[in-house]
């Protein structure tokens, strides 16, 4: 069962990425990259599951501050604060909930079987 959830969290990882990779700004790409370093060497599964919020569209005063995260290097726990700080500010909950019940009604295709399971 172990094996069948890190499946289905890739599984979901890779979706995700197909899905914003074609437009995304340099600091986009940047935090993305630092939070999957993080998410590696991470063992605290609060931390993981704060890591996995699902992304969504950017305005561009968060677009803005992602640059300037990226500019100042920060990464780690630190990272993973002023990325809090900047959800709760711009009230991005209400966005990505508005975002899942457009995409709701899309079909995506979803593995269900892998040679790791056999």
């Amino acid at each position: 069962m172990k094996m069948k959830g890190q499946f289905a969290e890739d599984a979901k990882h890779r979706r995700a990425e197909l899905e914003h990779t074609v437009s995304l700004t340099h600091g986009q790409r940047y935090v993305l990259r630092e939070l999957g370093v993080l998410f590696k060497t991470a063992e605290d599964e609060e931390l993981k599951a704060q890591i996995n919020v699902r992304s969504t569209r950017l305005s561009d005063a968060i677009k803005r501050e992602i640059n300037l995260l990226r500019k100042n290097s920060v990464t780690g726990g630190d990272l993973v604060k002023e990325l809090g700080k900047i959800y709760l500010q711009h009230n991005m909950r209400d966005a990505i909930d508005r975002q899942r019940l457009e995409s709701h009604g899309r079909l995506v295709p979803q593995i269900i079987c892998s040679e790791a399971l056999v």
